[in-house]
């Protein structure tokens, strides 16, 4: 199968407790007439799935709704592939996007945060991914923040996140992280150097105003930092109860990826909240 709506969004299905948060999110962010919920059979295990693997995707997918106290997919399907992340790459072909769970509830501290397939779409990203928390206990009341790098990676994700602050009546935010510019073998207390710090940080604030600018986007509320991306856009979150974080990605080949990847994929992992990654058009 393969959405060719691109008000459709692609829902993958883990049959365990993962699902829990990407049904509960799928409903705020598409509604069940805009949501196509798909398991993917991976073709080793054909032979041993029992004759009724529809029936009981479907019984599943009901249950998961009815605890969450959402309505459920209109259209529930299983998709036969090589892999899982193979299929629900081809049936997000066209598609609004796709909306997986993840490996770790918030604030679990284990090895393997993602899931292999959730790992693997960040990296194809054959469309807007969004990564949920399994345990997303509700959609935050808060806004959408929009985490910019000021560079044109980030235009593709700016109009996902504005159109959807604009569907769902929510403030968009936007962030920007600046480098700190620390080194062990600079003094803090030391004149210059605090000078120096203070022209860079001047500069950035003075990007990110003619960034917001240029996309006439003066109107929206900025938050600077300076750190860790990961950290500071977690803090935020949580201190804003946002409803999403969307981060722009550049597609890259594996040593590229391995540096500017890295951010998208840690934050998915651990953030409080459901996280967009968006591809460039």
């Amino acid at each position: 199968m393969t959405a060719t709506d691109t008000n459709t969004w692609i829902l993958g299905l883990d049959l365990g407790e993962r699902s829990r948060g990407a049904v509960r999110f799928a409903h705020w962010l598409a509604g069940p007439d805009h949501t196509v919920a798909i398991h993917v059979l991976e073709q080793w295990s054909r032979p041993y799935i029992r004759n009724d693997a529809i029936t009981a995707v479907r019984d599943n997918v009901q249950r998961l709704s009815r605890e969450l106290h959402v309505a459920a997919p209109a259209t529930t399907s299983i998709l036969e592939a090589a892999s899982a992340e193979e299929g629900l790459a081809h049936a997000a072909e066209g598609a609004a996007g796709l909306i997986i769970g993840r490996a770790a509830s918030v604030g679990e501290d284990v090895a393997l945060r993602l899931g292999h397939v959730a790992r693997h779409l960040l990296r194809r990203l054959p469309g807007p991914v969004v990564v949920v928390p399994r345990d997303l206990p509700a959609v935050g009341p808060g806004p959408i923040l929009l985490a910019t790098d000021l560079d044109a990676p980030t235009n593709a994700a700016l109009a996902f996140a504005r159109d959807l602050a604009a569907k769902h009546q929510r403030e968009l935010v936007l962030v920007h992280v600046g480098d700190t510019r620390a080194s062990d073998l600079i003094d803090d207390l030391d004149p210059h150097w605090q000078a120096a710090r203070d022209a860079y940080r001047d500069e950035v604030a003075r990007s990110f105003e003619q960034w917001a600018a240029r996309h006439e986007l003066l109107a929206c509320r900025r938050h600077l930092a300076y750190g860790s991306i990961v950290e500071e856009l977690q803090a935020l979150a949580i201190a804003s109860q946002a409803a999403l974080i969307v981060v722009g990605s550049r597609r890259l080949g594996s040593v590229g990826r391995l540096f500017l990847g890295s951010s998208a994929s840690a934050l998915a992992g651990i953030a409080v909240c459901p996280v967009a990654v968006i591809p460039p058009t």
